[in-house]
């Protein structure tokens, strides 16, 4: 099945053998789906195979849980331990995927499109922030929490109130002058029975699943299931949260300079965002320049989002309910 998706003017193209997979795919990046494209930056095939190609004599240049990578002048593999691997040639940007587990292949694709688009975007001034986005009236509220801090959760919370505008579940784009951008992706639950008691008009069927290969499986729901729109404003409130044991939630203004701290954390650095390193570094002596290109490019754009924001801080209670209904009525009429 062939697939076209464009993230923001970056235009990708994907030839799936497996239609199951396919269909996921087009579920994770509805938002981006495109008829026609004139020119495709990056090209993803996927077929199943019976048996490993990788070239014989080869050093590995780098090892993880997820991988073992091997570079060949311009070509780079990646071994998933025997369940599939990939053939990425860097001068034609375009990555041939071979699996034998089919179990693995939506993982791969998946992060294989955001480590890459991610990494054009960085190139062209458009950068991931992590951090749960949405809209409240006329202004963007950018929510930074930590890894299993409750992101997710508090987004569907939000999406109950169908007034209330989607930007990203975890990664907001932020542009040069500090404007931002929508990047909404399909929504990843652990328990979709809750959801599905949480928002009435949801079904059982308008969720698919998401098999990972070292963490638990995740139920996936495909934006354009929500009623919600996919908006920006222009007035935009930065939030630093923490879960706390308060029974009731508490916020507060706080400087620029105590926020740009978060944002080295989950901008700069981008600590929880999706690099994918085997994908995003390619260990040339050229790439190294461009990397930290991106670096100061993502520290400029921090400074215009903290300059244009407003700033503050909130410690969520135990109770998600109460915490999401605090932060709304809160900024609400600021």
């Amino acid at each position: 099945m062939e697939i076209k998706i464009s993230i923001h003017n970056f235009n990708i193209g994907l030839d799936v053998d497996n239609d199951e997979v396919a269909l996921k795919l087009k579920n994770d990046f509805s938002y981006f789906l495109q008829e026609r494209m004139d020119k495709i930056e990056f090209k993803i095939s996927a077929k199943k195979v019976e048996s490993y190609q990788i070239p014989q004599n080869l050093i590995a240049k780098k090892q993880s849980q997820n991988s073992i990578t091997f570079d060949f002048g311009n070509i780079r593999y990646n071994d998933y331990y025997g369940q599939a691997y990939t053939v990425f040639d860097y001068t034609k940007e375009s990555v041939e995927v071979y699996y034998i587990d089919e179990n693995i292949l939506h993982e791969i694709i998946y992060l294989l499109i955001l480590s890459r688009s991610g990494k054009w975007l960085d190139k062209n001034g458009m950068h991931r922030i992590h951090a749960c986005g949405f809209t409240l009236k006329d202004k963007n509220i950018i929510l930074m929490l930590p890894s299993k801090g409750g992101k997710t959760t508090s987004l569907l919370e939000l999406v109950q109130d169908q007034e209330v505008g989607l930007i990203s579940d975890d990664s907001p784009l932020v542009d040069t002058w500090g404007n931002i951008h929508a990047f909404p992706l399909r929504i990843g639950i652990e328990n979709k029975s809750k959801v599905i008691e949480q928002i009435s008009y949801l079904k059982d069927d308008d969720f698919y699943e998401f098999k990972r290969k070292y963490y638990s499986k995740k139920y996936l729901l495909p934006l354009f299931k929500l009623k919600n729109k996919v908006e920006v404003k222009d007035k935009t409130i930065l939030l630093s949260g923490k879960r706390s044991t308060y029974t009731s939630t508490q916020i507060y203004k706080v400087s620029k300079l105590k926020m740009m701290n978060n944002l080295i954390n989950y901008m700069i650095v981008g600590i929880g965002l999706p690099l994918i390193l085997e994908y995003f570094i390619q260990n040339k002596v050229k790439d190294h320049f461009v990397n930290l290109l991106i670096l100061f490019k993502r520290i400029i754009s921090s400074v215009s989002l903290l300059i244009k924001s407003e700033c503050y801080e909130v410690f969520l209670s135990d109770n998600p309910q109460e915490s999401i209904q605090s932060i709304k009525e809160f900024f609400y009429e600021r």
